[in-house]
């Protein structure tokens, strides 16, 4: 290799697919979430193979969402273009500045730490256990389960800035056919007790959106419906950010952590 040759970093556009799993994690969910936000009609842009921004304007930051793609050697140029794309909708919540990597103190931009969740990835031979008997879980490709699904994810997550649900706000228009995306729910005896969702891309399936009703728990139901959105596609290896206190359930999956990424909530205006 030449002395002047620029060192390969493993991350990026020009990596190609299957070099690592973390390239393939962000890389793919960048595409997912700008899929789902160009199917809802909001604002997204991508930055170079940098980042992807998607803003849908709403009071949840999950849904306004900074994906970091790369480790940044720019930050304060990075951070002035999240600030340009985020302030042209001052009205809406905060956003999610996700990175896999670590970054600056940005305390002092007004950003706030939320955490450092783990990414789990499971293997793709593994089994998967049948779901409780009294469990029926679907699909939602109609706008009723639609609804279901909002339901539990507001009531579940729980999401109080989306309460009270009188109709889709999240699964709305054309996202129940965003391309690469499966929703499911959950019912017993006709109720929506849980909720998740899968992206399936190229080299991995990442499960998100995992919910269950507080009086429904302790019952197997939230595992059920994370198998759910791991069979969107058996042949690939599963991928989600767990929370420290669901990562016993997902490890009982056969999840197994990887790294901790970090999770900024980010201002509108500063």
């Amino acid at each position: 290799m030449p002395d002047d040759a620029p060192l390969e970093t493993g991350y990026g556009p020009a990596v190609s697919p299957g070099d690592n799993v973390l390239n393939d994690f962000v890389r793919g969910t960048a595409t997912s979430f700008a899929a789902f936000g160009r199917a809802r009609g909001d604002r997204v842009q991508g930055i170079d193979g940098v980042a992807t921004l998607w803003d849908a304007g709403s009071p949840l930051p999950f849904f306004n969402r900074a994906t970091i793609e790369t480790p940044v050697s720019d930050l304060d140029t990075l951070l002035d273009t999240l600030h340009a794309f985020y302030g042209e909708n001052p009205g809406g919540g905060p956003f999610l500045l996700d990175t896999a990597w670590p970054v600056a103190d940005l305390s002092g931009r007004g950003y706030t730490l939320m955490g450092h969740p783990p990414l789990m990835l499971r293997a793709a031979d593994l089994p998967l256990a049948d779901p409780p008997p009294e469990l029926r879980v679907i699909r939602a490709d109609d706008e009723q389960a639609a609804f279901d699904f909002e339901h539990v994810l507001a009531y579940g997550y729980p999401a109080p800035p989306m309460q009270p649900v009188t109709k889709p706000t999240v699964l709305t228009g054309s996202t129940l056919d965003a391309e690469g995306w499966h929703h499911y729910v959950g019912y017993v005896d006709d109720r929506p007790v849980t909720a998740g969702s899968a992206y399936v891309g190229d080299r991995l399936v990442r499960v998100d959106n995992i919910a269950t009703l507080d009086d429904a728990r302790g019952r197997g139901y939230g595992n059920a419906i994370t198998a759910a959105a791991v069979a969107s596609d058996l042949s690939k290896p599963a991928t989600l950010i767990a929370s420290d206190l669901g990562r016993p359930v997902y490890e009982k999956l056969g999840f197994v952590a990887l790294l901790r990424v970090t999770y900024w909530l980010g201002p509108r205006t500063t």
